[in-house]
């Protein structure tokens, strides 16, 4: 099972790839899972909602956008609408 924190790097991967640093969160979920080794757990649909359990770790980032330690709070990552932004700061960190 995958962290936010896990996850994080990984976003940072695909948010630097793209053009302009902006994708929006479906084209995220899907960029990370393919990089990501998946267990069954992480691939596990959710009750009542249409996606998996790794899907929601990588909307739960987005979703605690205002805790210390994210990387929107740290600044990093914008919120656009329907998805993210890496900043010139998300940018310089490895």
């Amino acid at each position: 099972m995958h962290t936010e924190a896990e996850v994080v790097g990984p976003i940072l991967s695909v948010l630097r790839r793209a053009p302009k640093g902006i994708l929006s969160t479906t084209e995220i979920r899907a960029e990370v899972k393919k990089l990501l080794p998946l267990t069954a757990y992480d691939l596990e649909p959710l009750r009542n909602r249409p996606d998996t359990r790794i899907d929601q770790v990588i909307r739960n980032v987005k979703c605690h956008k205002n805790v210390p330690g994210n990387p929107f709070f740290e600044g990093y990552f914008e919120e656009v609408p329907r998805g993210f932004k890496l900043t010139a700061k998300g940018r310089r960190i490895s």
